[in-house]
């Protein structure tokens, strides 16, 4: 008989470490297609993202009474992301990870089907809230992953399941483009509904469920409080700018978000049954994981914002050139409402066109189209991401998981650096893409490997949850970093009048100087360097990865070492 163990404090274990479903003597094709299958529900979020977030202007006319509403169609994933995902880690634990990864995708697919048929705004953003539920997917899969695969395997799979996020950034703008260009924005609602249909029966027909269950009630109070704190929060990150981020009306949302969560943290420490093991959350390990996610993603959303920016704006020769048009053809009509001789316009418009004045070069401008954009540089980011992440788990496996996290924070860190310098051309900017792809993937493979060997089994899906929340909050935050960066460097045109010396000075919408792109790829850099000073100080992470072993009352075979034990 096996040797008993005194089981952990929290939630009561009701498994060994054999009685999860653990896939051991699977070959390695059955591995590889259990994987494959589950790295298609951690796509979902990426894949929509992408695709819809570069499609909001072709929408936009469908939703005439949403006018500048049309924003929430974004924000709402963030805000029910964010506040939903804790509850469905904790469901996933309690009940099952395959069977609440099967729950949102079914919430996922109805969202997907009403958004691609309705004609009504709030049905849409109805849609569009189901659709949102997908958030949960990722700390689900990463569960999943640590109860079925093989100990050996497990860090090499998760590197593969988070970075095919790199896939997905690839083949999101060039679908979106292809799609919207032959069809209309609704094809690309339909696209992700036949994706689902697809993935759904994989999913039932060929992955396992685990077994691993933690009986214990759910705290409905806690998780409510938590997700309309973590939602007012995201609320104001994500508005702020819009209704400005310091009227009362704007940050009572974040003070109001603040307080709601400090009420939560009072509430877990007292309830017998906690939400979240708030000694396992602010546990070391566990919240240096937390911190470098939050920075992280701070670059990636700072990142992925400029990028394209940098990429879809009009190269300058062609948009000073249309401005200047513009300017012209406004003169000429006023000179000759005024009553000027016609063979007076010509010296007028060359007076006037003397006195235009550009306050930026605009060198940086490719003027892509977003099919473009994808051919020439995420391509070839995404590529070297899913290169790198991998390689990232099996380099944890033998050092350790602090230095693939080093190596991913320094070459984002670097990537940012190197965009400051070189974003004259697109050659130039897909080698600062191919680094940040390379930190990209490094980062997205350590930072749940860490946490699985941070945090008991048991735990995993409500611990997986809340990185998912501390990247979303990175993101929003560095994002929302920019918008006064961008308010204090808007590409202006000014234009002195030759006849009455008034000088017009007009800001162009959407269009930036160079300074706001360095500006915001310096933010970046110190965000990095923050990140990167976080992963070489952290204790965590300085042994073998072992797929969470240490955790799970597992021999170093992985073989289980205790019998089925209650608290």
């Amino acid at each position: 008989m096996s040797e008993t163990a005194t089981p952990p404090a929290g939630p009561s274990r009701q498994v060994s470490d054999d009685d999860t479903g653990r896939l051991d003597g699977a070959s390695k094709g059955r591995l590889f297609g259990i994987l494959a299958i589950i790295v298609l529900f951690s796509e979902v979020v990426p894949l929509q993202y992408a695709m819809i977030s570069a499609a909001v202007p072709k929408i936009a006319p469908s939703f005439p009474s949403a006018g500048e509403g049309i924003s929430w169609m974004i924000v709402i994933l963030g805000l029910v992301g964010g506040a939903i995902s804790p509850l469905i880690g904790k469901l996933s634990d309690l009940h099952g990870k395959k069977k609440m990864l099967l729950v949102c995708s079914v919430a996922f697919l109805a969202g997907t089907v009403l958004c691609a048929t309705t004609s009504n705004w709030p049905l849409f953003l109805v849609g569009r809230g189901l659709q949102a539920v997908a958030f949960g997917m990722t700390a689900i899969v990463y569960g999943l992953i640590r109860d079925l695969m093989p100990r050996k395997f497990i860090p090499v799979a998760i590197g593969i399941s988070a970075t095919g996020l790199g896939l997905s950034a690839a083949l999101a703008p060039i679908l979106a483009g292809v799609l919207t260009d032959h069809y209309s924005w609704r094809s690309l609602f339909w696209f992700l509904a036949i994706f689902m249909i697809v993935a759904i029966p994989l999913l039932i027909a060929f992955v396992p469920e685990s077994k691993l269950r933690v009986k214990q009630k759910l705290d409905y109070v806690g998780a409510i409080v938590l997700g309309i704190g973590l939602a007012m929060i995201l609320l104001y990150i994500s508005q702020g700018e819009n209704w400005g981020w310091a009227e009362p009306t704007a940050w009572g949302y974040a003070v109001g978000g603040v307080l709601v969560i400090a009420a939560w943290t009072v509430w877990e420490k007292k309830v017998d049954e906690p939400l979240i093991d708030m000694k396992l959350l602010t546990a070391p390990k566990v919240a240096a994981v937390l911190a470098i996610a939050f920075l992280a993603n701070m670059i990636i959303g700072v990142q992925n914002y400029l990028t394209s920016f940098m990429a879809q704006t009009p190269e300058s020769a062609e948009l000073k050139g249309q401005i200047t048009g513009g300017v012209l053809m406004q003169t000429e009509a006023g000179a000759k409402a005024q009553g000027a001789p016609d063979a007076m316009i010509p010296q007028i418009l060359e007076g006037v066109k003397q006195g235009i004045v550009f306050n930026d070069s605009l060198d940086y401008a490719l003027g892509f189209s977003m099919l473009a954009m994808a051919l020439h540089l995420a391509v070839w980011q995404s590529i070297g991401s899913m290169i790198s992440g991998p390689v990232a788990g099996a380099w944890g496996q033998r050092v350790g998981l602090r230095t693939p996290m080093i190596a991913g924070m320094s070459l984002l860190s670097a990537g940012a650096l190197m965009y400051v310098f070189l974003h004259d051309n697109w050659q130039l900017m897909l080698i600062c893409g191919v680094v940040y792809g390379l930190g990209f993937g490094m980062y997205y493979s350590a930072a749940p490997n860490l946490m699985i060997e941070a945090v008991p089994q048991e735990q995993q899906g409500i611990a997986s949850s809340m990185l998912v929340v501390a990247q979303s909050f990175g993101a929003s935050v560095g994002v929302a970093f920019l918008s006064p960066i961008f308010t204090r460097n808007e590409f202006e045109l000014t234009v002195t009048n030759p006849m009455t010396k008034e000088v017009t000075v007009t800001a162009i919408p959407q269009v930036y100087t160079e300074s706001a792109y360095v500006q915001g790829f310096w933010m970046a850099v110190v965000v990095g360097l923050l990140g990167l000073a976080i992963a070489i100080f952290m204790k965590h992470g300085r042994s073998a990865a072992t797929g969470g072993l240490g955790h799970d009352g597992a021999k170093p075979d992985g073989s289980p070492a205790r019998e089925t034990v209650d608290a």
